[in-house]
């Protein structure tokens, strides 16, 4: 793989701002998002590599949205008045290139602050030497916001990053500015043509910490490690949760500290769920609390009105500014309403929820074809007409079937057991034609529609108990875990599915497999552990989506953004359900976990990985998946409400 192909913090910026179209307005954002939130900005690309030509720069040129060059007019107002200082070697210093990774990159985060710190001599033990010149990138964050950025090359690694660090110092106002600026903000560090980047540490100041195509990977996963992560997570649903209507927001865009203004209900059922399963891990009247207050705004979204055949849906959406529901009813809403109100009800007792949920799984009987297919949606036209969305999506009926198998299984209502059976049918004969990796009218085969297809065929199952839907659970589960990426040598990529570059398709993934691995137990099948690993796999994969104060730096509020899940490298916003499928997987599996290493990731040495002493094949294969174009533009075409999926 060429080094044109390994995308940096700067080119990943570039990229996802133009997705966005920062020069022509915002339509495909995501609602309430500023056209350049949620994306650290950035000056230009630092990866691409000098082998690309005039050309090659020329389309970056065009390519970079408009202001990501606005560093180069103050470097060269300011750089004559930053400190050029003299580089001098330790005394009986180790700057050989048997260097371990850690430790050269705290010297190179320490050779930096030298340099930004001013004064006319610096301290350099990183005499490596290579076949290529190094190229040096130097950035700055500031809550959330890149406020400064240098580029600079040289045969020697020292006088690289010198030149590269000045210019960074100029690009944040020169020398008067050195000790307000920069000397406040996290540096990152880049050396692009040899495949390295880091970021200086918050819990280590003035160290560096490994950056995987913008990334802090987590190299070892281990059961304290989890717990903690499940107590952030926690803390950030709670978070979401609106105070006055107790509605949950679809997105917190944490780079700008917002939310968007909306509230949204298949969101707030999913969170109650967490809350619910949280409870359950360590009991907290007030998660339970919380839970029966969004199951409230919930119902309260819930249509009553017989007259027009809606009743039992639920509104997709509560525009704040408006204060008042979109008129849309869609089936996943209402299954996944109903998964809530269900375990609302086992714990509570309380018959309103049971009774809201059968409402439900009414109108959903109603949206189903005679062939056991799904209608999609409800939409409201002016007049008040509704109109009816048909398109086929597998995970509408997944979730149908789902749904009905559960409310079958609370009430043993056979009704709804033989609607289930019309659904898991139609799912059947797809299967049966197609194989089990599935696609639908929205989109290409792809893991997420056929981890539907699993989790809702397991929940017929388990309703009625029929041996040949097991079957195909199991064998197309197994088909699931052999398209899950498990290189070792791959941290960026390691755990996740292919087609599947969401946090939220990760998280319901891993969700979806520790059901299986539950039910695969609970029968005594040979062979269950198959499933554990691979939740292991994208419990590690999750884990470095998730905001720390190590992985912070791109986001304005730490704080609020601490234990959210971004949806990707390019996009660090945080979507409500990415949090709760990671959450409800953390949960399932954390009492199967023994103590010590659950995955341990090693990372190459240096001179291998930065390929000191020669070009090595395969030193330059950083760079996003064969697929990851691809499924960036796909992942726009999905339903437009639905968690692990849009």
């Amino acid at each position: 793989m060429s080094s044109a192909r390994a995308l940096s913090i700067a080119t990943l910026a570039a990229l996802a701002a133009l997705s966005c179209g920062v020069t022509s307005g915002c339509d495909g954002c995501k609602p309430g998002e500023d056209p350049a939130a949620g994306k650290p900005a950035a000056a230009a690309s630092a990866t691409a590599s000098a082998a690309e030509g005039a050309e090659g720069a020329e389309r970056r040129k065009r390519l970079l949205p408009a202001g990501d060059d606005r560093f180069a007019a103050q470097i060269a107002a300011n750089l004559p008045r930053v400190p050029d200082p003299a580089i001098q070697a330790p005394e009986g210093g180790d700057a050989g290139a048997e260097l371990d990774n850690g430790t050269f990159r705290d010297r190179v985060i320490a050779f930096v602050r030298q340099v930004a710190a001013g004064g006319d001599k610096v301290t350099c033990d990183l005499a490596l030497s290579s076949k290529r010149p190094f190229r040096a990138v130097v950035m700055g964050f500031q809550e959330g916001k890149q406020i400064a950025r240098g580029e600079a090359s040289d045969a020697g690694l020292c006088v690289a990053l010198k030149d590269a660090a000045r210019r960074a110092v100029a690009a944040a106002g020169g020398a008067a500015a050195m000790t307000s600026a920069l000397a406040g903000a996290r540096l990152v560090v880049e050396l692009p043509d040899h495949h390295e980047s880091m970021v200086e540490s918050v819990e280590r100041p003035g160290k560096g910490v490994e950056l995987v195509e913008g990334l802090v990977p987590v190299r070892v996963l281990d059961k304290p490690l989890l717990a903690r992560r499940i107590e952030e997570g926690k803390g950030y649903l709670l978070r979401v949760i609106d105070p006055r209507h107790k509605g949950v927001h679809k997105y917190y865009h944490a780079p700008a500290d917002r939310f968007e203004r909306e509230l949204h209900t298949i969101y707030t059922a999913s969170t109650a769920l967490t809350l619910l399963k949280l409870h359950a891990y360590k009991p907290d009247e007030r998660l339970l609390r919380l839970a029966t207050e969004a199951a409230g705004f919930m119902m309260g979204m819930q249509s009553r009105e017989a007259r027009d055949r809606t009743a039992g849906g639920f509104f997709y959406a509560f525009n704040l500014e408006r204060e008042r529901p979109e008129r849309r009813l869609v089936v996943g809403t209402a299954s996944k309403s109903i998964f809530t109100l269900l375990e609302l009800h086992g714990v509570t007792k309380d018959k309103r929820y049971l009774e809201s949920a059968v409402l439900a799984a009414e109108w959903l009987i109603s949206m189903q074809r005679p062939d056991g297919s799904v209608r999609s949606a409800l939409i409201g036209q002016e007049g008040g007409a509704w109109k009816v969305q048909g398109k086929d999506s597998t995970l509408y009926t997944g979730q149908v079937l789902s749904a009905l198998s559960r409310t079958y299984r609370a009430t043993n209502n056979k009704k709804y057991l033989d609607a289930a059976a019309r659904t898991a049918d139609y799912l059947l004969a797809r299967i049966a034609e197609k194989g089990c990796f599935l696609g639908d009218d929205y989109r290409k085969p792809n893991p997420i529609s056929s981890s539907w297809a699993v989790q809702s065929l397991l929940d017929f199952a388990k309703a009625g108990g029929d041996q040949r839907v097991e079957q195909t659970v199991f064998r197309c589960a197994d088909d699931l875990v052999k398209r899950q990426w498990r290189r070792p040598e791959d941290a960026y990529r390691y755990g996740r599915w292919q087609r599947s570059l969401s946090s939220s398709g990760s998280g319901w993934l891993a969700e979806v497999m520790s059901e299986v691995y539950h039910h695969c137990r609970k029968k005594g099948t040979e062979g269950c552990d198959r499933y554990k690993d691979a939740v292991v796999a994208a419990i590690r994969l999750l884990l470095q989506y998730t905001y720390g104060p190590e992985s912070s730096f791109v986001v304005k509020n730490p704080q609020a953004a601490a234990g959210g899940v971004f949806w990707s490298v390019r996009d660090r916003y945080v979507r409500t359900d990415s949090v709760c499928h990671a959450m409800n997987a953390y949960l399932n599996m954390i009492g199967e976990l023994g103590d010590g290493p659950l995955l341990t990731l090693p990372e190459r040495p240096l001179v291998e990985r930065m390929a000191l002493a020669a070009e090595a094949p395969g030193a330059a294969d950083a760079g996003l998946p064969e697929d990851e174009g691809e499924e960036a533009a796909a992942g726009q075409s999905g339903p437009k409400d639905e968690d692990a999926d849009d």
